[in-house]
């Protein structure tokens, strides 16, 4: 009767899951999500109120609990010596550059992100343990395991993929000693291969580009990068500069020193254009994801070399690239490729866990995934219940009717948002959480943006799609359960939903599932039997720089706030 409660600790995006006796995922979710609060930097994942409920509810009084941390013994422990050397005190801060450095971000917010992973370190567990003694009257904590950042990442790509045997790239910001590492999964156990060194990384490369494009990587706006870089033009002179901050060598990346790198830095930024505002510079953006595919391209040909096999798990934050992703099969070997619902460090939560769980029981094997990413909160349908009082245009309908209901309001061109189950782990909508419309018109992209998203125009919208109609709707189709990949779309098929056919042609889908999502695939279904397209447009339940919703009030606050025209939460049905 032993639950483990993984912590994924660094100071962006924490995390908790919380692990079964047998390895189960029974709860898994993003602070960000509990907390209203974009990416929760420096934020504990396990605060005191969260955690007293969740243990309430799923574990019982009396059990041993184990916590497990995504971040190893030895680095956590070289981190004490930096704090107790005064590296983290502000004064050492205040003395460090503010200039680029050779890991592509200032040497001072270098060290004060590194200040921030030995803060998030020394109070994990905390909230646990006064959360036990407020759930349970006791806390019957066994003890607290570290693992590795990089381990961690493996560890739920490898064990929630659905392969037994596959090689494994973990590519991110930064981990213990560098920013890559190689796994070979082998009969359902992991093996450490390769591990990278150096400050440098592919992660801090593409924030730096961020930032020089116009953009925010501190905001998380890397994602603007991916859907402007199509509306960009190859940029020769751009590309050459780009280059100067990193080589190959044969399967080796090497990245450019310090004086390079402020040299690119400051000369990139004098050929920005004046007049970009908040759109952004699209030739940038092109050449940065460019220059990204090159450097990855490097770490796939060493990972084949080191692991030969037709099967690839993706994991870190450089795998939430999902135009890059859609290219990765086919090549090097690799036939089928798994990326996680969570591939950055929220994913870790998981990992860690599973780590803990396969070290205390030696013969467990995870059992064989996809896993589900419908591991989050619930939402109460009470305020609902109570504003039936006075709200002539709620009403309670049959479960079974839900689907057809929606799928006609859909069909009749309307923005519909969509709350169901149990919510998302990972930073993307897959139908439990989400804004739908009709991908038909040609103008609902804009609608959608003016009336509830408020984003920049050039962001593309996903289509979620019936899987068993992929083959005709994309090339080369691939299975992408977590709207992690783009596809190209069929030429002949593009302008029956441009709302949701992105400049390149592309489409970030994803495959749904009666196995999956009953609900989700049964509303796809019946827009398919009404208008003779298997297509919706999803887009997560959030306006621009906030998170994914949490709650029926949130859901509620953005219906009246917002262009909405229907909302739809479990059973209910909400018009305007």
């Amino acid at each position: 009767m032993t639950y483990t409660i993984g912590l994924a600790t660094t100071f962006h995006d924490p995390a908790l899951a919380i692990i079964g006796p047998d390895g189960a995922v029974l709860f898994a979710e993003a602070a960000e999500r509990y907390l209203q609060y974009k990416r929760a930097p420096n934020c504990e994942p396990d605060t005191v109120a969260r955690m007293e409920g969740l243990l309430k509810r799923h574990i019982p009084p009396g059990a041993e609990i184990r916590i497990a941390t995504s971040w190893g013994e030895a680095f956590t422990g070289f981190l004490d010596q930096m704090a107790r050397a005064g590296s983290f005190t502000l004064d050492a801060l205040r003395g460090l550059s503010p200039e680029l450095n050779r890991s592509l971000v200032p040497e001072r917010t270098e060290r004060a992100l590194i200040a921030s992973l030995h803060h998030a370190q020394q109070r994990a567990g905390l909230g646990i343990l006064l959360g036990l003694d407020r759930a349970h009257g006791k806390a019957n904590i066994t003890g607290i395991d570290r693992h590795g950042h990089h381990l961690s990442h493996a560890a739920y790509g490898c064990w929630s993929s659905p392969f037994g045997d596959a090689a494994c790239l973990v590519v991110d910001g930064m981990g213990e000693t560098g920013a890559s590492a190689i796994f070979a999964l082998e009969d359902g156990q992991m093996r450490e291969v390769k591990r990278h060194r150096g400050r440098e990384s592919i992660g801090f490369f593409y924030g730096l580009v961020t930032d020089l494009a116009g953009f925010d990587q501190s905001k998380g706006e890397e994602w603007k990068i991916m859907g402007l870089a199509p509306y960009g033009k190859a940029n020769p002179k751009l590309m050459a500069l780009l280059r100067r901050l990193y080589r190959t060598e044969g399967h080796k990346l090497r990245f450019a020193d310090a004086e390079t790198v402020r040299e690119v830095a400051a000369e990139i930024g004098a050929h920005r254009p004046a007049d970009i505002g908040d759109q952004g510079w699209a030739d940038l953006a092109r050449c940065g994801q460019d220059a990204f595919a090159e450097m990855m391209e490097a770490l796939l040909a060493e990972t084949a070399a080191l692991v030969p096999s037709e099967n690839l798990v993706v994991a870190g934050g450089c795998a939430l690239n999902s135009s890059f992703n859609g290219k990765i099969a086919g090549r090097h070997g690799f036939k089928s490729v798994f990326v996680p619902s969570a591939p950055a460090d929220d994913g870790n939560a998981i990992g860690a866990a599973w780590l803990s769980h396969a070290g205390a029981n030696p013969g467990w094997r995870a059992p064989k995934g996809p896993l589900t990413p419908y591991l989050g909160s619930s939402v109460s349908t009470e305020p609902l219940e109570r504003m039936q009082a006075w709200e002539p245009r709620l009403q309670k309908l049959p479960p079974d009717q839900i689907p057809l209901a929606t799928a006609e309001l859909l069909a009749q061109g309307k923005l519909v948002g969509w709350v169901q189950g149990r919510a998302e782990f990972g930073p993307r909508a897959l139908g439990n959480r989400s804004i739908l419309a009709d991908p038909r018109p040609l103008d609902a992209k804009d609608i959608l943006n003016a009336k509830v998203k408020y984003r920049e125009a050039f962001r593309p919208f996903a289509p979620s799609i019936l899987a068993e109609h992929g083959p005709d709707w994309f090339e080369d189709y691939q299975d992408a359960p977590y709207m992690e990949r783009t596809l190209t779309w069929k030429e002949a098929v593009r302008h029956r939903v441009p709302a949701v056919v992105h400049a390149d042609g592309t489409g970030r889908l994803q495959s749904v599932t009666p196995e999956r999502n009953p609900r989700y695939h049964a509303l796809i279904a019946a827009f398919h039997a009404l208008t003779g397209v298997p297509v919706i447009l999803n887009t997560s339940f959030n306006i621009m720089g906030k998170p994914i919703l949490h709650t029926t009030e949130d859901a509620i606050l953005m219906f009246y706030t917002s262009g909405l025209d229907a909302l739809v939460v479990e059973d209910w049905l909400l018009v305007k």
